[in-house]
């Protein structure tokens, strides 16, 4: 079945290495190499279209922010599956600080999409859950609980 994956987690948290990990199959879509909401969407309709697998890899922190994808994706038919990074702020703006050029981002922005988190549910419209931690070299991933 066709499938549509929502990455959630505050800036340094490990979403887009847990893509490249676990989901380097599917169309990679964000923000950070899109640039606007509008090449976003276009590129999103055109994975409906071609019915390929895709990943939203956004911070994503409010269910506002999830609700921009998750019906959009039902109606076309798609699975949707959620990860959520367990985050430390402290963890997240160490491995900010690694990033180079334009992919550091200030440690405030990091603070500041931190308070914004919200946790998600399956309410909000996912087929399946999960949280995701890191350990060490490892992401460890273990189903959600509502």
């Amino acid at each position: 079945m066709k499938t549509a994956y929502i990455m959630m987690g505050i800036q340094g948290s490990g979403k887009s290495t847990f893509c490249t990990r676990f989901l380097g199959n599917v169309e990679r879509i964000n923000l950070d190499t899109l640039h606007t909401r509008n090449k976003e969407a276009t590129m999103i309709a055109e994975c409906h279209q071609k019915e390929c697998d895709y990943v939203v890899d956004n911070t994503n922190p409010t269910r506002a922010d999830r609700q921009r994808y998750i019906p959009a994706a039902k109606e076309a038919g798609y699975r949707v599956v959620g990860y959520f990074m367990k985050s430390r702020i402290k963890e997240c703006i160490k491995r900010n600080e690694l990033r180079e050029g334009k992919a550091r981002i200030p440690a405030k922005a990091i603070a500041m999409t931190s308070n914004k988190l919200e946790m998600p549910s399956r309410k909000e419209g996912f087929d399946e859950l999960y949280f995701v931690r890191i350990d060490g070299d490892n992401m460890l991933i273990s189903d959600w609980r509502d």
